[in-house]
């Protein structure tokens, strides 16, 4: 019988966040339950860490706690997830105001990297590869804002709307307008032009997220 995995150390809420970006490249699909002997094994965890990150969560509502049935990723209905969406727009279009002048030029760089590392995606890597370079992208601009609360509540909510009826890139032009986007961004920021990178970002969620229920 082969041996367990050895688990490892994570710094406070690390395997949260890991379990949520497997969520938010559909890993877990919405409704789906977590069996924590599962998670367990895939991010080689003690019992008690998956179990802690699970509450946490839970409390983020990217997933629910079925009382004597355990957890499962959250469904979003659409009244819900609209509602996710236009405060992700009040959200980041705020964040994106406020890195204006902090990007240095070697955090420009590294951002201007991987807009294009995003552009090679689109044309010849992975979904979960467009997925991971689209989140270290915002990731970095959103790390600029000076707020961790206002980053940590715009994680939230775009890990909680994963859970709803709604695809991303639903097409390859969906794929190039967000990289398009992505260009103009860095654009905006080496301007220092807060209201040009608030007006992309608010079109950037509006475009990238596609609801395919037919209820649009």
């Amino acid at each position: 019988m082969a041996s367990r995995p050895k688990t490892r150390q994570r710094a406070k809420g690390e395997l949260a966040n890991e379990i949520a970006k497997a969520i938010h490249i559909r890993a877990y699909r919405p409704g789906e339950w977590l069996r924590q002997i599962d998670l367990e094994e895939a991010f080689q965890a003690t019992r008690f860490d998956v179990r802690t990150a699970l509450d946490e969560l839970a409390v983020r509502k990217t997933i629910e706690h079925v009382p004597n049935r355990g957890y499962r990723v959250v469904e979003v209905d659409l009244a819900t997830y609209r509602a996710i969406r236009d405060t992700r727009i009040i959200l980041e279009s705020a964040a994106c105001r406020l890195v204006i002048g902090k990007l240095d030029d070697d955090a420009l760089a590294r951002l201007d990297g991987l807009a294009h590392e995003f552009s090679r995606t689109v044309q010849s890597g992975t979904r979960i590869e467009q997925s991971e370079i689209n989140r270290a992208f915002h990731s970095l601009i959103y790390a600029h804002c000076g707020n961790p609360v206002l980053v940590e509540t715009i994680w939230s909510l775009r890990d909680r709307s994963r859970g709803s009826a709604v695809t991303v890139w639903a097409s390859h032009q969906a794929l190039l307008a967000s990289d398009a986007d992505h260009h103009a961004m860095v654009a905006a920021i080496r301007a220092e032009d807060g209201e040009r990178l608030a007006e992309l970002i608010s079109q950037h969620i509006l475009k990238d997220l596609i609801e395919v229920s037919g209820a649009a």
